[in-house]
């Protein structure tokens, strides 16, 4: 597990909230505390969507919507003239996503992996994103946390996004 506290939060949360760099991530869960305490389940429901759109979602193995599409609900809640108490956002890699970061890693096919995750929490005016796995049994290999770590550094550093290591 990594953790990252980001030392430019303003230019952080224009690229999480109004920019593109992480709308590829699916979106698990927010909760976010201004004058009421607001909770938003990422879970898609598929009941909802006609049948063209279920088939291409089922097609892609989504469980959850991505963050492009949830971003504005977001937005429109932490934005305004006051700092948001706190908030905690959770993505986790898509399917797709999962499996090109394990595409290049011949060592690490027989690791029983569920997803990687990145826990974004604001909370006494400091911002900490912090890495986590989740696996199908227990595991003693730290590889692929330390593949997932690894990449999010790669992923922050390309898009510009100051943090350190706490």
């Amino acid at each position: 597990m990594l953790a990252l506290k980001i030392i430019d939060i303003k230019d952080f949360m224009n690229k999480l909230l109004v920019g593109e760099v992480f709308d590829c991530f699916s979106f698990v869960e927010a909760t976010i505390t201004t004058f009421n305490t607001f909770t938003i389940d990422g879970k898609l429901q598929y009941d909802f969507f006609d049948t063209e759109a279920k088939t291409s979602l089922l097609e892609k193995s989504a469980e959850y919507s991505l963050w492009e599409n949830v971003k504005a609900y977001c937005f429109s809640i932490i934005r305004g003239r006051r700092t948001p108490l706190n908030f905690k956002i959770v993505f986790e890699l898509s399917h797709n996503q999962a499996l090109a970061l394990l595409k290049n890693e011949s060592s690490v096919t027989d690791i029983p992996v569920r997803n990687f995750y990145l826990n974004i929490q604001y909370k006494n005016q400091a911002l900490l994103c912090t890495t986590g796995v989740s696996y199908a049994s227990f595991c003693l290999d730290k590889r692929l946390e330390h593949l997932w770590d690894d990449s999010l550094i790669t992923f922050f550093s390309s898009h510009h996004i100051s943090c350190e290591k706490l």
